[in-house]
């Protein structure tokens, strides 16, 4: 399903970015072409760019109109599928490098934007977790061991 055809529009589908990008119109000698114009896609780009790879970025629609255009634009380290059922399913190592992946990542993303004054007011919030409604507590501390377990 395209963005454009959800019922509900996420305050960025309406919010044009590098309007004055022109589609490829020629052939063109690169070394790495990305496929996605999206957070993710032009996050591999840049960081390929600035490591002197000559990169085209492709995509079918406007830039950021797919998945990015759904997104609430938070960050977080945190796993929404609780850091206690990655550690049943994949350990305790692998959790804590997911953990650690994260958090590497959001720092690089704030580097990268005061670097380049951005100005998209980045910012550090507190995160709060809690029960879904009649979900017991229970897994709240269940999540905040798990949690502690790998340095979070």
């Amino acid at each position: 399903m395209n963005v454009s055809d959800e019922r509900t529009v996420s305050l960025w589908a309406a919010t044009e970015v590098a309007p004055d990008a022109v589609p490829l119109e020629r052939s063109e000698q690169v070394d790495v072409v990305v496929v996605g114009s999206g957070i993710a896609g032009l996050s591999v780009a840049f960081e390929l760019a600035i490591a002197g790879q000559k990169v085209a970025v492709l995509d079918r629609g406007r830039i950021g109109s797919g998945m990015t255009a759904r997104t609430t634009a938070h960050l977080s380290s945190i796993c929404d599928d609780y850091f206690s059922e990655l550690i049943k399913l994949r350990g305790e190592e692998l959790a804590r490098i997911y953990y650690q992946s994260q958090s590497a990542a959001i720092d690089r993303i704030r580097s990268i934007q005061e670097a380049e004054g951005m100005p998209c007011d980045f910012r550090r919030l507190e995160g709060f977790l809690f029960p879904a409604s009649g979900r017991k507590e229970s897994v709240i501390e269940r999540e905040l061991d798990a949690a502690l377990k790998i340095g979070v």
